[in-house]
């Protein structure tokens, strides 16, 4: 077979199996974090947070139309399988140049080991990055950075495709694909514009003699180019519409149009590829249009809301977060970041260790030498990948400066451009919300391409030292050795590491946990959220699978927006009501910050009092208490800043929201608000699973009140677990954090069945029909289902719950079922010590004492009093009932 048709057939054979791979790893729905967001905005064609992603949202509402999968997400999710399946192809394609380009012969005349060596090689170091770990991550849920990144590839592959075109006739045209896929890649991200660097690296070293003139006119010439894209056009070109409205574009575009004509016309060749590159750019950056004409069009996700030029503008400049310098690093004012600053000793202590080592080189080391585990804040561990994918990679950075030191610098500045010069840009702040390994995916890429140049290496030093011992003979089978033992040891064992943690198969918990809050809420409910997980899943739900459509999402975080609280008060996405609002619009606009102290706030409650006796009614439960004519409650300020409090846009927003519309409709609060951004109403929230609602019954405890008919209602005949006790279901950290607050939840309705084991509770079945029960045998239920839903195993639960579960069981006459409790404490004692953690002993003692076991109990006892020099703890905890 020619060079041709076996580089095509080894590349194509990774594009399968990679999307194989993918295909089989890809979750099923939405996942969390941006991904609800971006699907959404995708099937609405609407307006995702700045600067948004255009050209992905054109491409994903076609995905959405596509007859494949039966769920609208897994069809934007297949857009992230097919790019990364893609840029792996493509990492092949580029490593086997690269390749040709230093061996500098012609490849149809290489011979069986030398194919197979260049071949295998490419493809060992693209089947790296796609089982490395941040490039799976990416690959297997809708993200932007997965498409981010075959630009960057696609822009990679071209530029080597004009050095080897050039100077033939014609050659021209791959320079204009290439500006053409840096307008079009805008349209998704920002990132692939680091590319230009390398590129021009590659058209300098083709075009022109290495001097020290040459290479800082190059310096200057690239850094131009980057400038002249940012600038002139991705920012410049709002500015432009900004001033002159949509003409002055237009007479842009008209003027480009002329200079190309003419150029052409009078053969000025790099004149003319200068301005068609324009113009291309600009192009593939009219993206841009769709964000302006569909926030026009009032979507129902219509961020910052873009519909002016001045506000497209501020949408596409990311004004809403501010600047972030490049110098001070510690620049943040922020209260949370200055105590983290105080940790390092000076702006450099605090870029290397912090920037730099945790969160770059860490990330690299995650790629390449292995990650220590799957949860937030995981160290390199080299005995996960043995650090073999690292050494190849070094081997090759190596050799290809050794062989061909032009096209290593070229693989450098790709490098260097997209990892360590844009952790000087991003001037992270710490700590940030989550880890942000998926931003330095093409640095990754960059050096998987080493990778494969470091197994072909291999070979080359072998076959050197063959050859001279005359063994000509033996050339093939150790190609064949080395090619086959670089797959088994770097490959083999990445896939090994990192398959379960990338598979997604089966991990609904977004999608239901969007559903549990939905079907928490009565009929127009408002509903406050607090961020992403717990907004974009149900904006997910209501625009795309129209769930529950009557709920007004409200999220405390945009409320600090006029944008935002202004399309609350004026729009009624999908027929849902507006929220009520007694700002009017000019005041909703300039919200800002207003200094407060607490202050007695009311509310009239008669409505909600009325309706909280007629439920109790229809349970049969007692309320604690009568419920209030109205809620009177201190209101307490959101922020306090050198002894000053404050009411913020979102304290404002929770306030005026709740005064205009609670008579009228419920009030919720999700249960990850946190009480602080509840304005002081926390004593007057009732517990209903996922959601607290607001009632005019004050608690003794803050968030204390529980309807048990309600409640059961909700956890057992309305709430979704799908999958949650699979252990062949892999679930990630966000998922699995998120779980842990379904198990409290059941333990707390135990509780408040248990009190009165005796009396009778009425509760509706699956069908709704009434059943009266015995609260006694209810807990009990309850607590066997929360076991068997979410088993230790995997959902751990703190000392103090388990503590409880067991105490519940032993009141119920359920010994029995508290032994694997006890065996659960008993483990996480074993790894600790009385001294360390008391409270974990105290509980194990307890739990002991309420078996029966009493000695065992007096025994820690007595040993946690010695510890902790108490010795009248003893007594204490032998009288305690």
């Amino acid at each position: 077979m020619t060079h041709r048709a076996t580089n095509r057939l080894f590349a194509i054979s990774l594009f399968v199996a990679a999307e194989i791979l993918y295909l089989s790893t890809m979750a099923p729905t939405l996942s969390f974090w941006d991904c609800g967001e971006t699907i959404t905005t995708s099937y609405t064609l609407g307006i995702p947070h700045p600067p948004g992603a255009p050209l992905f949202l054109l491409l994903g509402r076609l995905f959405t139309m596509i007859p494949f999968f039966s769920g609208t997400a897994a069809r934007v999710n297949l857009i992230s399988t097919l790019v990364s399946s893609s840029t792996v192809m493509l990492t092949y394609l580029i490593t086997v140049r690269l390749i040709i380009l230093y061996r500098g012969t012609d490849p149809d005349r290489w011979d069986a080991a030398e194919k197979l060596s260049a071949y295998g090689g490419a493809a060992v170091g693209a089947l790296a990055l796609a089982l490395s770990d941040s490039f799976w991550f990416n690959a297997v849920e809708t993200s932007l950075w997965s498409s981010s990144l075959f630009f960057i590839a696609m822009i990679t592959w071209l530029i080597f495709r004009w050095y080897e075109e050039d100077p033939k006739p014609g050659n021209e045209r791959w320079l204009m694909l290439v500006m053409y896929m840096i307008g079009l890649s805008i349209g998704v991200h920002l990132l692939s514009l680091l590319t230009i660097f390398a590129v021009c690296l590659v058209y300098y070293f083709k075009r022109y003699t290495v001097t020290r003139t040459s290479f800082a006119l190059l310096v200057v010439g690239s850094g131009s180019l980057f400038f002249l894209i940012y600038l002139g056009i991705i920012k410049g070109l709002p500015i432009l519409v900004h001033y002159s409205s949509w003409w002055g574009f237009l007479l842009l575009v008209a003027l480009l149009a002329f200079a190309t004509w003419y150029t052409h016309k009078n053969r000025m060749a790099l004149l003319n590829t200068a301005f068609v590159s324009i113009f291309l750019i600009i192009i593939g950056y009219t993206s841009y249009g769709l964000i302006y004409v569909r926030a026009n069009a009032g979507p129902p996700v219509n961020e910052n809301n873009p519909s002016t030029p001045a506000a497209f503008f501020s949408y596409l400049n990311r004004e809403q977060y501010g600047d972030m310098p490049i110098w001070p690093r510690r620049w943040s004012p922020e209260p949370v970041h200055q105590y983290f600053y105080q940790q390092y000793s000076s702006d450099l202590d605090y870029f290397l260790r912090y920037q730099m080592q945790k969160m770059y080189f860490r990330y690299f080391g995650w790629q390449f030498i292995g990650r220590e585990h799957d949860m937030e804040g995981a160290n390199v561990d080299w005995s996960m990948l043995w650090g073999l994918p690292f050494l190849l990679g070094m081997a090759g950075a190596v050799t290809h400066f050794r062989r061909q030191w032009k096209m290593g610098l070229v693989v450098t500045a790709l490098f260097v451009m997209t990892g360590a010069a844009l952790v000087v840009y991003l001037n992270q702040t710490e700590p940030q919300p989550r880890e942000r390994d998926y931003s330095y995916v093409a640095s990754f890429f960059a050096f998987a391409m080493w990778i494969g140049i470091g197994v072909e290496s291999i070979w080359c030093n072998a076959a050197e030292k063959l050859k001279a011992a005359g063994r000509n003979n033996a050339l093939f089978p150790v190609a064949v050795m080395t090619v086959a033992l670089s797959m088994l040891l770097v490959n083999g064992r990445m896939l090994q590491a990192n398959y379960r943690v990338h598979n997604r198969s089966g991990n609904y918990v977004p999608w239901d946990w969007a559903w549990n809050m939905l079907q928490s809420c009565e009929k127009d409910a408002i509903l406050f959220t607090n961020g992403d997980n717990d907004t974009f899943p149900l904006w997910y739900l209501q625009e795309v699978e129209r769930i529950r459509t009557d709920v007004r999402v409200v999220n405390l975080s945009l409320a600090n927006t006029g944008w935002y609280l202004a399309q609350l008060k004026n729009t009624s996405p999908r027929g849902a009501k507006k929220v009520a609002f007694s700002m009017d619009d000019e005041e909703i606009a300039g919200i800002t910050y207003e200094p407060i102290d607490s202050v007695t706030a009311a509310l009239p409650s008669l409505k909600a009092k009325q309706d909280l006796l007629r439920l109790s009614r229809e349970n049969g439960l007692k309320l604690p208490e009568l419920p209030a004519d109205s809620i009177a409650w201190m209101l307490k300020p959101g922020l306090t800043l050198d002894g000053q409090g404050y009411f913020r846009p979102q304290d404002k927003a929770v306030y005026d929201i709740v005064m205009n519309n609670f008579a009228g409709r419920p009030i919720y609060f999700a249960l990850t608000v946190d009480p602080e951004n509840m304005i002081g109403l926390e004593k007057f929230l009732r517990l209903d699973g996922l959601v607290y609602k607001l009632v005019p019954l004050k608690s003794a405890d803050p968030m204390s009140y529980v309807d048990s008919s309600l409640l059961f209602r909700n956890l057992l005949t309305v709430y979704r677990f799908r999958n949650l006790n699979n252990p062949g279901v892999y679930l990630e950290e966000t998922s699995r954090k998120l779980c842990g607050n379904y198990a409290p939840l059941f333990v707390r309705l135990a509780l408040e069945l248990a009190v009165e084991p005796e009396s009778t509770i009425r509760i509706t079945d699956v069908s709704g029909r009434w059943n009266t029960v015995q609260q006694g045998s209810l807990a009990l239920q309850v607590l066997d289902s929360a076991s068997k839903l979410f088993p230790l195993s995997q959902y751990p639960v703190n000392p103090e719950l388990a503590g409880s579960v067991i105490a519940l069981y032993v009141r119920l006459g359920e010994k029995q079922k508290a032994l694997s409790y006890i065996a659960y404490l008993e483990k996480l004692s074993k790894g600790s010590t009385p001294s360390s953690e008391p409270k974990l002993f105290y509980v194990l003692a307890r739990a002991y004492r309420n078996m029966g076991r009493k000695d065992e109990a007096r025994t820690i006892i007595v040993e946690i009093a010695k510890e902790l020099n108490q010795p009248d703890l003893v007594k204490e905890f032998e009288t305690m009932k």
